[in-house]
């Protein structure tokens, strides 16, 4: 697990679809104005969810310009990219897919993860960098 998005199986490295997650090095701030490891604690959710079964299953859905397999990836019969989303630390990457706008609207209504407080956008984050 390379972060919240990405994974290796073997030699092939996999970005999941429709989702982007916040970079490793990227803080998030709580309601209380509090810094916090969001890029962490994507990939530790998505290290847990690939974890959480004896084998994850991935449909290829594309081939991204950085030789990464694009896939939407199922831990048994959940898919890991919903979760990732439902849980506020990652956003639907419209850009690319509508599938987890749904995902996406329900964390914000929650206020779960990243949407308790204030973040940068992943694909904002990465240009100032």
């Amino acid at each position: 697990i390379s972060d919240g998005d990405s994974l290796r199986s073997g030699k092939l490295r996999i970005r999941l679809f429709g989702i982007d997650a916040p970079e490793k090095k990227q803080k998030c701030t709580n309601k209380d104005g509090r810094q916090w490891d969001c890029g962490i604690a994507a990939q530790k959710a998505l290290k847990q969810l690939v974890e959480s079964v004896p084998k994850i299953s991935c449909n290829l859905m594309d081939v991204d310009r950085y030789s990464r397999l694009v896939m939407r990836c199922y831990a048994g019969e959940t898919d890991v990219a919903a979760v990732l989303v439902r849980e506020g630390l990652a956003l639907a990457y419209r850009q690319y897919s509508s599938l987890y706008i749904r995902d996406e609207n329900a964390a914000k209504m929650t206020k779960a993860g990243m949407w308790g407080g204030s973040f940068t956008k992943p694909w904002t984050w990465r240009r100032t960098r």
